[in-house]
């Protein structure tokens, strides 16, 4: 009989040992052995069974620190594999023997164990140390909300949880209303608990006695550790009401170099951090929508989201967002307490009589036969379109925060400003587009009536108008605008209408008119300045051709671009030097721009509930490589096999672009003059062995020759594992540093230039950005494989 199959037997008999019946068990699981085994298996089991009297030090053996523990009257040096494996094995083998002995000297962090392995631990490694595609983990979000300074220190504190249970934990670091321990994972942490910590160490080191005195703290984040299993990491917050840590942390910055320096330590990580936060909420094509109960007041725009904007507007560039977000729909999205709903939205357009009609249907509202119905009429449409909807309901300090930002600006908060106070964020994100829109006809038509989809006709009343804000605190006219009033005569198609100027500059013009003015935008017209032509009679300032850029739902407000042309520039030149020639006169229209407070409070209400992964791509040796990723914790499940696949605090994104660098990155990066997001989606086979990966196989929808290659896929990654399918897309970067992170990194200059001059390198070589989205639930709608 083989070693392995004496020890597969030992395995077994262990809980069995000592009992009524372990010659009855023994006998029927060597029965078809020779006899010899039944003999060498009670002697091994005699041997690991036997008491242990010999004390553990693993100090210099493991890679890990070790701290001392008084265990069943006996002293050992473990670290945290180690303690975790004491108390799985005392549960297994009953008490201390030789066994549990041989378990905590062979741990698969020990150097002796590592060396005799080529591979590691879970024998899984797709990546090397030094792959180029190994990325660094951001944690998005938290250094914009973060209201006190935190010191970075690793000290030993004793803990004892509610359970009475004593164990040795690390802070990483502390705040005086909160503070961050690593602890080993062999207990349980409840999240809402309360545990007691005294900091012997600090207390040593500062000779403050009160801080080995226990401090009561609540637990309100447990925390995996993705590169090292056996520990945790707890984020808690003080309940007892003492100063004494801030006493610490004064007493630890004695000199005024010190404090200075971490200070600016403090100062430098935001700033990293911010200024990878900023190029995402740059570059995002997700879009921000903001709330008051039902009720959508703001969305947060830029260069790449504002597609979707512009998607959700009508002929008149009025915004159809209102039926959209309808009053029913958003009491089942935003239902008070539920803290973040997820829905599937499909739409398209369809043009009547020169009006656009939006459909659109969640799909809870729909029944099978109903959704095939709308995926037949909407998917053989250009402008059919997935989304994924994810409401999440604000906590009472970003409201407030909100608050305190509208209060800073009047022209924000008008009236009472709990009429203007925000509940809830959605993130309106684009998951499927007409690219895809052959899956959706793939099912069978089904014989209801097309009449069956008026019901999720919008409605073309508008009825609300949210504001767009821009995501940087700049301005973004082109040129000043100017107050002034004067008759003009608008003509459009067939209409001819009175009317006079609200603003203008030379290149555009904002009209009220006596009549309304039923047309759309994006369409021609022709102004003449009747009153401007008496003062010069040769000026080129009667049927001036421009473009309508929107219409307000009553047809009485205008706004227009006048177009760029030969026969356009001796009218601009005009209106220059008429505004020149009466800059004394004439007012300036100032432009509402947004208080920092408030778009730094929308980025923190964004950044901490990421629905897709950012990533930053740089130049390295040459070559365009992801540099890191944006993530929240706990990990989505698809970045939990890319943290697998990594190196310490790493993550490896070798399976997404290794051998596809030119058409995932070189090619959607080039820079142009008017930058579009790519898009490619991506399907993964995660191939496992019990719980460990045995070998991940991707690829793009482009390389399957036929759907039935596809399904095939899909079904065999189901089945030997997991599958995911990913939407990828990538922008290129021209500039990731905002006008607020361009003063956030001049503060920073006055006290380490050489730091913030490091950072705007930093940021200024990151060349491409990109997301990746989880799009594995609604491919496997589409294709009904569910």
């Amino acid at each position: 009989m083989q070693q392995s199959d004496i020890l597969s037997l030992v395995e077994q008999l262990i809980p069995v040992y000592g009992a009524e019946d372990f010659e009855l068990v023994l006998a029927q699981l060597t029965e078809e052995a020779p006899p010899s085994a039944k003999v060498l298996v009670k002697m091994e089991l005699n041997r690991i069974m036997a008491p242990c009297s010999k004390s553990i030090d693993l100090r210099g053996r493991v890679q890990g620190e070790c701290r001392e523990y008084h265990l069943d009257g006996f002293t050992h040096w473990l670290d945290d594999v180690a303690i975790n494996s004491y108390h799985r094995k005392i549960k297994q083998f009953g008490s201390y023997t030789e066994g549990v002995w041989e378990a905590l000297v062979n741990t698969h962090n020990n150097f002796r164990v590592m060396r005799k392995k080529e591979k590691t631990e879970n024998g899984n490694t797709h990546s090397e140390a030094d792959s180029p595609f190994l990325v660094e983990a951001i944690k998005m979000g938290y250094t914009l909300k973060r209201q006190e300074k935190r010191l970075k220190m690793a000290t030993l504190v004793e803990v004892t949880l509610q359970t009475g249970q004593n164990i040795h934990a690390t802070s990483v670091d502390l705040s005086s209303s909160g503070a961050k321990f690593k602890v080993p994972t062999a207990f349980n942490y409840n999240l809402g608990g309360t545990l007691k910590a005294q900091f012997v160490q600090l207390a040593k080191h500062t000779k403050l006695t009160e801080l080995s005195h226990p401090i009561e703290y609540r637990i309100i984040g447990v925390d995996d550790c993705y590169e090292n299993n056996s520990i945790r990491w707890l984020r808690v917050l003080r309940l007892t009401k003492t100063d004494i840590i801030e006493k610490a942390i004064e007493a630890l910055l004695t000199s005024t170099a010190k404090k200075t320096y971490h200070d600016n330590q403090d100062l430098i990580l935001q700033a990293r951090n911010h200024g990878f936060e900023y190029t995402s909420i740059k570059h995002t094509a997700n879009l921000p929508l903001f709330f008051n109960g039902t009720e959508l007041k703001f969305a947060l725009l830029n260069e790449y989201n504002q597609s979707v904007w512009d998607y959700w507007h009508d002929e008149r560039n009025q915004p159809m967002l209102g039926g959209l977000f309808s009053e029913k729909r958003m009491a089942e999205l935003a239902q008070p307490g539920v803290k973040n709903t997820s829905n599937v939205l499909y739409s398209f357009i369809h043009e009547h009589k020169e009006r656009l009609l939006h459909y659109s249907m969640l799909m809870p509202e729909a029944s099978r036969e109903e959704r095939q119905l709308f995926w037949h009429a909407g998917a053989r449409r250009e402008s059919w379109k997935a989304f994924r909807l994810s409401v999440y309901e604000l906590s009472p300090e970003e409201i407030s925060h909100f608050l305190q930002a509208f209060s800073s600006q009047d022209d924000i908060t008008i009236g009472d400003p709990n009429q203007n106070m925000l509940t809830h964020v959605c993130i309106l994100q684009e998951i499927a587009d007409a690219e895809s829109r052959r899956d959706y006809l793939l099912t069978e038509k089904p014989s209801l009536d097309s009449s069956t989809l008026n019901r999720f006709r919008q409605s073309k009343k508008v009825t609300c108008s949210p504001r767009g804000i821009y995501y940087d605190a700049k301005s973004r006219r082109s040129e000043p605008r100017f107050m002034f009033k004067s008759p003009v005569e608008i003509t459009a198609g067939d209409n001819t209408l009175q009317g006079h100027t609200v603003n203008f500059s030379s290149k555009g013009l904002f009209i009220k008119l006596e009549a309304p003015l039923i047309y759309k935008a994006n369409a021609p017209a022709k102004i003449s300045f009747k009153e401007l032509q008496l003062y010069d009679k040769e000026a080129p300032l009667t049927d001036v051709p421009y473009t309508i850029i929107r219409i307000s739902p009553n047809g009485l407000n205008i706004q227009l671009a006048i177009e760029d042309n030969n026969s356009t520039r001796q009218t601009v030149s005009f209106i220059k030097r008429l505004i020149a020639h009466n800059k004394e006169k004439l007012q300036a229209s100032q432009e509402q721009l947004p208080p920092v407070e408030l778009l730094t409070t929308m980025y923190g209400s964004i950044l901490n509930r990421l629905v897709s992964t950012p990533y930053y791509v740089s130049k390295v040796s040459r070559l365009l490589r992801p540099v890191a990723v944006g993530v929240n914790y706990p990990l989505m499940s698809y970045l939990k096999v890319l943290d697998k696949l990594g190196h310490e605090r790493n993550l490896s994104v070798e399976p997404v672009f290794k051998g596809r660098t030119n058409t995932l990155l070189a090619i959607p990066l080039r820079p142009i003059s008017t930058p579009k997001v790519t898009y490619h989606e991506m399907y993964i086979a995660v191939v496992k062995k019990g719980e460990e990966i045995d070998v991940i196989h991707t690829r793009l929808l482009s390389d399957f020759k036929s759907l039935k290659e596809r399904i095939l896929f899909i079904k065999k990654a189901k089945l030997m594992g997991d599958f995911y399918a990913l939407r990828i897309s990538a922008v290129p970067v021209t500039s990731g540093i905002t006008h607020i992170l361009s003063e956030q990194l001049e503060n920073l200059a006055a006290a380490a230039i050489h730091r913030a001059r490091a950072l705007e390198k930093e940021f200024s070589a990151i060349m491409g950005y990109g997301e990746l989205t989880d799009i594995t639930d609604e491919v496997l709608i589409r294709l009904e494989l569910t």
